[in-house]
């Protein structure tokens, strides 16, 4: 290999994306290849749940607060009144037919600031997501005079897939960018990390993270490079990447 070509293999970002997946696959073709070397390592695993559903159950709204929710909830009707999380998310439902659709750019803070000019005592909303509930989004209803009823129809659970691509790209590259895109990847990292004892090569990583209650699952570590996103989507993501790696 010629001198000018090792130059431009070492000028490459490494990147580590930690999401499930298909969602990661479908990240990493946002990056040059050639200016990127890509490892993809899941540490969340998305688990379809067994659950009941009345399909004569009445309800105002269907609140999807990822894309997990939709694609495991099969129950919806093209007509029905939807809030969406994200853009990714109401993407998704748009590709669906979904036709009326709220998007809220932000997270379930932002939604409930987004919807409560909209409420009114005696609203029925249902809420398909993991089993691990949302007890802030159900007392937030109860205090607005609301119906809530979560569906727990999936679960995320902490797994590290490829552990030797996570080896690798901790023992090979000596700087990289690590991308956390929820508090259970967070608190999943953290623990992989740990038991791995990849905290000194974390030093000289940077860390991004969709929001700052992400960044705290990660308290503990030393950590000095953890870089929080403009907003709290994929987008914004991707613009702290290419920023970074310029």
């Amino acid at each position: 290999m010629s001198e000018s070509r090792k130059k431009l293999v070492n000028l490459r970002t490494n990147l580590l994306l930690t999401r499930p997946e298909d969602d990661s696959i479908n990240l990493s073709k946002s990056f040059d290849k050639s200016k990127f070397n890509i490892y993809i390592s899941p540490l969340i695993q998305i688990i379809k749940s067994n659950y009941k559903f009345n399909k004569k159950h009445s309800y105002d709204f269907i609140i999807f607060t990822s894309k997990n929710g939709i694609l495991n909830f099969k129950h919806f009707k093209k007509d029905d009144k939807i809030i969406v999380i994200g853009d990714g998310t109401y993407l998704l439902a748009k590709k669906l037919g979904i036709r009326n659709i709220l998007n809220v750019r932000g997270n379930s803070t932002d939604l409930k600031k987004k919807i409560k000019p909209l409420l009114r005592k005696g609203l029925s909303f249902i809420h398909p997501t993991s089993k691990d509930l949302n007890k802030d989004l159900m007392n937030f209803f109860s205090e607005n005079g609301c119906n809530y009823k979560p569906i727990d129809c999936y679960l995320s659970k902490a797994n590290n897939s490829y552990p030797e691509i996570f080896e690798n790209f901790f023992h090979t590259c000596e700087y990289g960018l690590v991308t956390l895109f929820s508090k259970r990847t967070a608190y999943s990292f953290k623990n992989e990390v740990l038991k791995l004892d990849l905290s000194g090569s974390c030093k000289k990583k940077k860390i991004l993270v969709l929001s700052k209650m992400i960044g705290e699952e990660l308290t503990g570590m030393g950590l000095e490079n953890i870089l929080i996103t403009e907003e709290p989507n994929e987008k914004s993501m991707i613009d702290l990447i290419m920023k970074i790696s310029q």
